[in-house]
C-alpha cells in the first residue's frame, strides 16, 4: 500500500516537471514564430538564412512538445494503473 502511494507521488512530481518544461518550450516556440513572421512575409529574395535557422529550431521545438505531451499521457496511464492497484490493495 505504501509502495503505491510513493509511486503515485513520484509520478505526480514528474508530471509537474514535464508540464513546466512543456510550458517553457511552448513559449519558446511562440517567440520563434513571432520572429519568423516578418521574415516570412518579406519577398523571397529578401529571405535570409536566419529563416532556415528559425524554421529548424521551430521543427525541433515542436518535436520536443510532442515528446512532452507523450510523456504526460504515459504518466496519466501509469498513475491510473497505480491508483487502481492501490484501491485493490485496500480492499484486500
Amino acid at each position: 500500500m505504501a509502495k503505491e502511494l510513493a509511486k503515485m507521488r513520484e509520478i505526480r512530481t514528474k508530471q509537474v516537471e514535464v508540464r513546466t518544461s512543456l510550458k517553457n518550450r511552448e513559449e519558446a516556440n511562440k517567440s520563434i514564430r513571432v520572429e519568423i513572421t516578418p521574415i516570412w512575409t518579406a519577398e523571397k529574395e529578401k529571405r535570409s538564412d536566419r529563416l532556415k535557422e528559425l524554421t529548424k529550431a521551430l521543427v525541433e521545438g515542436r518535436a520536443k512538445v510532442r515528446e512532452y505531451q507523450k510523456q504526460l499521457c504515459e504518466f496519466k496511464h501509469d498513475l491510473k494503473a497505480t491508483n487502481r492497484a492501490y484501491d485493490l490493495s485496500i480492499k484486500e
